[in-house]
C-alpha cells in the first residue's frame, strides 16, 4: 500500500513537472511574440521619424531628392543634412538586418522589400557618390557589405 502511494506520488510529481514545463513554454512563446511586436513597433516609429525628417518640409524633400541625384551639387551645409538623412535611413535598414539575423524579424517579405529599396537608393548617382567619398565610414559593416555585394553582382550581369 505504501509502495503504491509512493508510486502515485512520483507519478503526480512527474505530471506536475510536465505541466510546469508546458506553462513555461507557453510563457516563453508569448514573450517572444511580444518582443517581435515591440520590435516591429519601434522600427515603424523609426521609419516615421525618418519620413518626417525628410518629407515634413518642402526644403527637406527637395534636398533629399537633389542629393540623391547629384551629391556634388550640394553645398557644405546641404551635404551635412543629406549625410544625416542617409545615415538615419541606412541605420534603420541595419536594425532590420540585425533583427533578421537574431530571428526576431517580423516579416520576411517586408524585410526583403526594405533591403531592395536600400539597394535601389544606393544606386542613385548622388548616393553612390556620397558612399564613394565616405566609404568605410558612413554605412555599418552589414549595410556596406550588402550593398557592395549587390553592386558587384549587378556589375557582373552587365
Amino acid at each position: 500500500m505504501i509502495e503504491t502511494l509512493a508510486n502515485w506520488g512520483e507519478f503526480l510529481g512527474g505530471v506536475a513537472v510536465v505541466i510546469s514545463l508546458v506553462y513555461v513554454g507557453v510563457q516563453l512563446s508569448s514573450s517572444v511574440k511580444q518582443s517581435r511586436v515591440d520590435s516591429y513597433t519601434r522600427i515603424a516609429e523609426l521609419w516615421t521619424q525618418w519620413t518626417q525628417m525628410v518629407a515634413a518640409s518642402e526644403d527637406g524633400a527637395r534636398l533629399f531628392y537633389k542629393g540623391t541625384q547629384d551629391f556634388e551639387a550640394l553645398d557644405p551645409s546641404e551635404r551635412a543634412r543629406f549625410h544625416q538623412f542617409l545615415s538615419m535611413y541606412y541605420g534603420i535598414v541595419d536594425t532590420l538586418m540585425i533583427h533578421d539575423r537574431a530571428g526576431t524579424s517580423y516579416d520576411k517579405e517586408t524585410y526583403e522589400r526594405h533591403k531592395n529599396e536600400a539597394y535601389a537608393l544606393f544606386k542613385r548617382p548622388g548616393v553612390y557618390r556620397w558612399w564613394q567619398i565616405n566609404e568605410g565610414r558612413s554605412l555599418s559593416p552589414n549595410i556596406e557589405a550588402y550593398v557592395w555585394q549587390r553592386h558587384r553582382e549587378d556589375m557582373a550581369k552587365d
